[in-house]
């Protein structure tokens, strides 16, 4: 098509695979894509939006040779305190998307990159993309963001844009098609006489235009259809190790805006609503209008859930209205207990107020408290004392491995590894040595742990708390095959013995 005929493009957005050990699929709708659909339907253009893992997709791939050294941690292991087996790909190949892309008749093509440690896998796929395609590609999300001209610089992308993409890509597409100047769109990565230029990013949040987004394909969690959604953006906090708040300045949705989408969602079969704010509930009013709203759609059927993380200090007044309003678990960002790692990371969080909020819940709704090991301040000894604690208050401890990244300070002075992979969570951020060995134990130990709390009237439970406990004693882990057989794994060096079990 002529692209200045009218100037309505066809442009194409790609969420793409995700290659690791594991993934957690109910969380991988791409909401920030779906914004900028919406923003470009709006402006008249025509848009596909292909989401990779949307069909579920798995598929064992040959692990990258940075990463080998993982083998012996993700091997297959049937006992209940194995971890994740195997590199895979989650979600379509890249033979499948470039397919979609000849078939079609796209001006633009643009790709999300969420987190550092997966954009050397776009910038994978966008080499594939170009050796069949001369489509302009443009790459953005919150890894551009981090690294801005330092990823452009080495990319075969044609651009990047840094920044709210729903002001961003329409005005890309203005360009595109020859009706505005490139210093104008906000954002926008480009090199111009041989020199990588970037212009201001826009700051506005993705609903700011009260865009509520289409959805085409629900998840399903605990068999039930899920959705995501954002009630405000931004982060009141200054946790050392978190870049929300540097990127995201902090605002409120209106509550009327946030009804129309609830009614949207519950119309379309929605069941539950994840909210994915990184500082919800810390303004009083605002809090106060939006446990109405939920307890009214949970009157109607709806269920929520905050899995990206909720401050405990800001869920201790309102625990009771949380249950009332269909939270079906509480996730708590405790990250660490120490005291000393606290005050170095400025992080206003303690497990005393979790502590208050599991006495007021009692046993009415799931409570699971994640923690990040790893980060300057924590030790071993400190996050198994906290994991041990939380086991005792019948409280899953979710285990989330230090992942990396760029731009922040606090990472930067720990060094960011000049290849991105080695960012990711399940690369094993070391306490003590290149072996990652420690780390990987306490992932198994936490798995060990919340399997006691669910599962203790399992037949073969006493067989699978024997191997665990002889496996912290003799500083080596066993691993059960698909048959039945307790055969060795991997040794540790980290001292767990204080766990009675």
């Amino acid at each position: 098509m002529d692209i200045l005929d009218g100037c309505i493009m066809e442009i194409l957005l790609i969420s793409p695979p995700v290659f690791d050990f594991y993934s957690t699929s109910h969380r991988m709708e791409p909401l920030g894509l779906q914004y900028i659909k919406e923003a470009l339907l709006n402006f008249g253009h025509r848009v596909e939006l292909y989401d990779s893992t949307a069909s579920g997709k798995v598929k064992h791939k040959k692990m990258p040779n940075e990463l080998e050294y993982l083998l012996k941690y993700y091997e297959e292991d049937t006992s209940p305190f194995s971890l994740h087996s195997g590199y895979k790909r989650f979600g379509d190949s890249f033979s499948r998307i470039i397919k979609f892309i000849n078939d079609g008749n796209f001006d633009i093509i643009g790709i999300s990159s969420l987190f550092s440690a997966y954009h050397p896998d776009v910038e994978d796929l966008v080499k594939e993309i170009k050796k069949y395609s001369k489509i302009p590609v443009i790459i953005g999300g919150t890894a551009v963001t981090a690294q801005k001209e330092v990823l452009f610089e080495n990319s075969s992308a044609d651009f990047m844009i840094s920044g709210c993409g729903t002001e961003s890509m329409p005005l890309f597409a203005d360009f595109i098609a020859g009706k505005l100047d490139i210093e104008k769109v906000p954002g926008l990565i480009y090199r111009k006489n041989g020199n990588i230029l970037s212009n201001a990013p826009s700051t506005e949040p993705a609903w700011s235009k009260d865009i509520i987004p289409e959805r085409d394909n629900l998840r399903i969690f605990r068999k039930k259809k899920i959705a995501k959604t954002v009630l405000s953006s931004g982060c009141r906090n200054r946790c050392s190790f978190c870049s929300i708040h540097r990127d995201n300045k902090f605002a409120l949705r209106e509550i009327t805006h946030i009804r129309k989408e609830f009614e949207y969602l519950k119309n379309i079969g929605t069941e539950i609503i994840d909210i994915e704010d990184d500082d919800i509930f810390s303004d009083p009013h605002f809090t106060e209008e939006v446990l109405k709203l939920l307890k009214e759609f949970h009157g109607s059927g709806i269920q929520f859930t905050a899995m990206n993380g909720l401050t405990a200090k800001n869920i201790l007044p309102i625990a009771d209205g949380l249950i009332e309003a269909g939270f079906l678990k509480l996730d708590l960002s405790l990250v660490t207990s120490s005291e000393k790692a606290i005050s170095g990371m400025k992080r206003p969080h303690d497990l005393i107020t979790i502590e208050k909020i599991v006495e007021v819940v009692k046993t009415r709704i799931e409570v699971e408290v994640f923690l990040i090991p790893g980060l300057p301040g924590t030790t071993l000894e400190n996050t198994l004392e906290t994991m041990i604690h939380l086991n005792k208050l019948k409280i899953k401890c979710g285990l989330s491995p230090l992942y990396l990244v760029p731009g922040v300070p606090m990472f930067e002075s720990m060094g960011i590894p000049e290849n991105l992979r080695l960012c990711r969570g399940s690369a094993l951020y070391p306490f003590d040595s290149p072996e990652r060995s420690n780390i990987a134990s306490l992932l198994k130990i936490s798995r060990f742990l919340n399997y006691s709390l669910t599962s203790a009237s399992d037949p073969d439970f006493e067989e699978n708390r024997n191997y665990f406990l002889k496996s912290l004693e003799r500083k080596k882990w066993y691993k059960r095959t698909k048959t039945g057989e307790w055969t060795d794994s991997f040794e540790f060096t980290g001292d767990f013995s204080g766990i009675k079990m």
